[in-house]
């Protein structure tokens, strides 16, 4: 689901908005970091934004209802104001409903309505199912606009005393169904690291992995090069880039590839993908954090095809609730490999 929205918010963002029966603060900060990548200049104060949620349940954090709140030209709506008068959280119609709308500067409108509520465990680890629609047409965005006016009509403006009052009825309310949806990510059930294939070896198995997966993650403990920025990969990697390099004797370097990496509304051309003979290694240089890159000490490093030789790079920290997810999920498909025959870090691949 966090692919599905970064992919609508590629060409821009003029305007967000945002119903969902359920969140949480860690959620709404993984979609505004990407609306914050999206926007002109990365400046989201000038954006507007609404954000619809439910208190039914108690499921909502209240955390998340002030994230939002918080932010400059951010209006927050909440369903189910009429359960604060009966002094119960349980309604007897629930509001369920899940769409992100994204209006562009080129005047489109993009939208992704399906089952994932703006949670850690809904944009990560859940099997959720959505429909994305880019907006191409002048008539979406009136059937779109018309969808979301039939929405907000059944929230009303959140104020002090409606979120004080559903903080009060939410602490006497029963736990385990907030939980179930609300708890962070569980972290993986990682093994030894000698105990999985080196991914040399499996890479020889996948001749077909330049398009059987798209995404490669990386575990990283520490960077190189002077700017340390430079993420070494493991051999073989570059057959994920599109390469055939395996001139592994090679005693220099070597430049294999020039893989784009894109993140955002932002697009690095010059990152070279590299054979270092002196320690034996292929290396990728990755945009600096003054760049609009990341940081990437002990962070998952992701790469995911979003076109030929075009790559969406990300990061995140190695034990936050996106990064349990990713490795997750490589370990289920027993896609989890290790980087080499005497290092601790891991890589893993995705569909």
């Amino acid at each position: 689901m966090q692919s599905a929205l970064f992919d609508l918010m590629r060409e821009g963002v003029s305007r967000i908005r945002v119903c969902s029966a359920y969140m949480t603060k860690g959620g709404s900060e993984l979609l505004f970091n990407a609306v914050r990548r999206t926007a002109e200049s990365g400046n989201t104060e000038g954006l507007d934004k609404t954000i619809v949620a439910s208190l039914d349940f108690g499921m909502t954090d209240p955390n998340a209802l002030r994230f939002w709140r918080n932010m400059p030209n951010s209006r927050v709506l909440v369903a189910g104001r009429s359960l604060l008068e009966r002094h119960t959280l349980i309604p007897k119609v629930a509001f369920h409903p899940k769409l992100y709308i994204f209006d562009r500067p080129n005047g489109t409108v993009a939208n992704l309505v399906g089952s994932a509520n703006l949670t850690n465990r809904g944009l990560t680890i859940n099997s959720e199912v959505g429909w994305s629609e880019f907006g191409e047409e002048n008539q979406h965005a009136a059937k779109t606009n018309e969808a979301w006016d039939a929405i907000v009509q059944l929230a009303v403006p959140l104020t002090d005393d409606i979120l004080n009052r559903y903080e009060a009825l939410r602490s006497q309310a029963s736990r385990q169904r907030q939980e179930e949806e609300l708890a962070p990510v569980p972290a993986p059930s990682i093994e030894e690291p000698s105990s999985y294939r080196l991914f040399s070896d499996a890479m020889e198995n996948y001749e077909g992995a330049y398009s059987r997966f798209s995404q490669l993650w990386i575990q990283s403990l520490g960077m190189q090069g002077g700017s340390r920025t430079q993420l070494e990969l493991p051999r073989g990697a570059n057959r994920f880039f599109g390469a055939q390099f395996d001139d592994y004797q090679a005693p220099h370097v070597e430049r294999i590839a020039e893989p784009i990496l894109i993140c955002g509304r932002q697009s690095w051309a010059d990152r070279p993908l590299t054979w270092h003979g002196d320690n034996r290694m292929e290396r990728i240089n990755l945009p600096s954090q003054g760049q609009g890159g990341f940081d990437y000490e002990k962070s998952l490093i992701l790469f995911r095809r979003v076109a030929e030789n075009t790559f969406e790079l990300r990061a995140y920290p190695w034990n936050s609730d996106s990064a349990h997810a990713y490795v997750e999920a490589s370990r289920r498909g027993g896609l989890v490999f290790r980087i080499g025959r005497n290092s601790t870090r891991l890589a893993g691949f995705l569909p």
